[in-house]
């Protein structure tokens, strides 16, 4: 199965397009599901029909579904979230206050991407479009497996151990709840869940993700993070679109100026950007709701071209040997040395980008070296490691 994730800045037309590209995979005879795991659902006003928590069949080979999120955050992390509000409550906070707390960033949208991994495992479709939320939220979203992965490995077998061991005598004397059986059993699986469906969406040949942009100086920078921080979690980004391009056939000095700003700017995404393909699309001059207008805004975007065609390839992260030494090279547009730090503490190499923070638990090869030198060769920092 197909899948592409959209994302981009609030407001660029990532859910007009994820919905037209829908279109167009569907018209050319893939069995299509369109899906939105952002909160403030808009899939179905694009559409221009009723769209719900499940999948509903909109037209031939074309289904739409607005992931229910808290029915995906109740099944998944219902009894946890029991737990961690009790957990609270008995520290002092109000019911609704820990209720609130006991859900982290990042959560809804993340549950929600499980549900693609039931479709995947199913084969139930030939290709899924996911309208994820603004980068922010995204890259958050994509970053939280790792997170979890860390906490397993670390304390999970430990700690469950040592909750089991002394709950009776703590409890009692502390007042404070421990976790029962149940509650680490959902936690494990919840972890093989969410690990599952990394390796599904950071393998190029099937996942990637396309960032949505307008030809603006704040959008553009956004975008070349939002790109820079998706490569240094593993994600392939395969495409990029350009939307509400000005189009020649508006004839006025005032727009004459705008699409001279556009083409600078353009011009200045293809450099970030490549080698990527660049669609680019053009402003209407109606709002592009419905099938039949959908249809017209893909054909503009994507022509005689498959949008289900996998653009780009190449991993994002790559490891060679030579001369008897690893190295790690991993591409990462736009960043500068200052926002920048590397280093290893025991077996996990350690990355920050700027308000991001990787830990990549190292091979048994690397585990036991020190980095000989982490440098940049143009947009690619290159970290090499021997004795």
């Amino acid at each position: 199965m197909r899948i592409i994730l959209y994302t981009g800045k609030g407001g660029v037309g990532k859910t007009t397009i994820s919905a037209a590209t829908a279109v167009r995979c569907a018209e050319l005879g893939h069995n299509t599901i369109v899906m939105s795991t952002d909160p403030a659902h808009s899939l179905a006003d694009s559409l221009d029909c009723k769209v719900g928590g499940r999948p509903k069949k909109i037209a031939e080979n074309l289904s739409a579904e607005e992931i229910d999120v808290n029915e995906e955050l109740k099944r998944n992390w219902g009894r946890i979230q029991k737990y961690v509000t009790k957990f609270l409550k008995s520290r002092g906070f109000e019911e609704l206050i820990a209720e609130e707390f006991a859900v982290f960033p990042g959560m809804e949208e993340l549950f929600s991407l499980l549900k693609l991994k039931d479709y995947y495992e199913k084969q139930a479709y030939d290709v899924a479009i996911i309208d994820c939320a603004p980068t922010a939220s995204t890259v958050r979203m994509l970053s939280m497996p790792d997170v979890i992965r860390w906490y397993m490995d670390r304390f999970f077998d430990i700690e469950r151990r040592i909750v089991k061991t002394v709950r009776p005598i703590a409890e009692r004397i502390t007042k404070v709840p421990f976790p029962t059986d149940d509650v680490y059993d959902s936690v494990e699986d919840l972890f093989h869940k969410v690990e599952g469906m990394k390796e599904i969406l950071t393998n190029p040949a099937n996942a990637s993700i396309r960032l949505v942009f307008y030809p603006e100086k704040m959008v553009i920078k956004e975008s070349q993070r939002a790109y820079s921080y998706l490569n240094l979690f593993g994600f392939t980004v395969d495409a990029v679109v350009a939307n509400r391009i000005y189009p020649e056939e508006i004839d006025d000095a005032y727009f004459d100026r705008w699409r001279a700003v556009q083409s600078k700017y353009l011009a200045e995404a293809r450099t970030i950007f490549d080698p990527l393909p660049m669609f680019v699309g053009k402003l209407f001059d109606r709002e592009m709701v419905g099938l039949k207008l959908l249809h017209s805004l893909a054909a503009n975007i994507f022509g005689d071209t498959d949008p289900a065609t996998v653009f780009y390839k190449e991993p994002p992260i790559k490891t060679k040997r030579s001369d008897g030494r690893h190295t790690m090279s991993i591409h990462l547009p736009g960043t500068h040395k200052k926002d920048l730090n590397v280093w290893v503490a025991g077996e996990e190499l350690i990355i920050e980008v700027g308000n991001y923070r990787r830990n990549i638990l190292l091979p048994r090869s690397l585990a036991k070296t020190d980095i000989v030198e982490a440098k940049f060769e143009g947009d690619t920092l290159n970290i090499t490691f021997g004795k």
